[in-house]
Formats: C-alpha cells, structure tokens, sequence
C-alpha cells in the first residue's frame, strides 16, 4: 500500500511540475541564439587542370542565419555539424555537376570575421550577415548563399546554393 501512495504522490508531484515549451520555431524562441557560416572555398572543374586559361575560382558560401543547434557545443559545431552538411547538400551534387570545391577547416568560420559565435536575435544576426556579404564583395571572389536545414537535409533541394555576387575578375564554374 505504501508503494502505491508513493507512486500516485510523485505522479501528482511531477505534473505540477514546469515543462519547458519547445524552442524550435522559425522564428525561434526566447533563449535562442542564431548564427550563419562562411565557408571561403576554391572551385575547379574536375579533370581540367588548373592553369591561366582554366584558373580557380575563388568562392564564399553564406548560409541563411539560423538558430543555433544545441545538440552539440559551440566549439564543435564547425566540425560535426557544419562541415558534414556541407560537404552533403553542396559539395557532392556539385561534383555529380563536374565542379570540385575544396576548402579546409581552417576556412569555415561562424558569423564570417566577427569574434561571436552566435546572436540574441534573428534580426541582428542578419544585419551581421549582410555586412559579411558586403565586406567579402571587395575580396575578389564569388559570393552563394545557401539553406541550412538539419532536420531533413536532400541535397541541393534543401541547401539551394545561389549565385548572389558575381565578380567580374573571376570565373564561374557554375555549370
């Protein structure tokens, strides 16, 4: 008998308890912090070598600002969550396409320059992303944004790499 009344007081006990809502909404919730990545990449045609008549492009990938993943700490996000989906929805159905990109870790950087790793706000976020763009455009290179989406990633159906900066003095191995 003792052992039920016990069992029915912590049932009662842990429904009156506070329950988190959930934090993972478009828009995001109150603690959560948002980022993008900036990915500084070279970009050849594969079995072309590379020469003054076919040189490499210089490319950035700017993703969408997002909320911050919390399934792993900040000081791996790069590493084990960032660097995978690249290399899936970018750059392997780009080398399906012919067009080899090549980049290191050195090279992925959270919220491009800056020294935050992540933002109280979507909108703060996005002015800092903007400013990114902005300041890459006089780095002679290409600029694409792409979609980061973890929750069902398909490719270049959820990342949609897009051209949003051309620079004229450099090629464009887009195709």
């Amino acid at each position: 008998m003792k052992i039920k009344l016990s069992i029915v007081l912590l049932t009662l006990v842990l429904c009156m308890l506070p329950f988190p809502a959930s934090r993972t909404t478009a828009a995001g919730g109150p603690d959560d912090a948002f980022q993008f990545v900036e990915i500084e990449t070279t970009v050849h045609r594969a079995g072309v070598e590379t020469s003054s008549e076919n040189p490499e492009e210089r490319r950035w990938y700017i993703s969408s600002v997002i909320v911050q993943p919390e399934d792993v700490p900040t000081y791996s996000l790069i590493k084990q969550k960032f660097i995978p989906y690249f290399s899936r929805n970018v750059m392997d159905p780009a080398e399906k396409r012919g067009i080899i990109i090549d980049y290191g870790e050195q090279d992925v950087r959270l919220n491009g320059e800056t020294s935050y790793a992540n933002y109280a706000t979507r909108a703060e976020a996005e002015v800092e992303r903007n400013k990114a763009i902005e300041y890459r455009k006089g780095q002679s290179g290409n600029i694409y944004s792409f979609e980061i989406n973890f929750d069902s990633p398909k490719g270049e159906e959820t990342s949609k790499p897009k051209l949003i900066y051309r620079d004229k003095e450099q090629p464009n191995y887009e195709k």
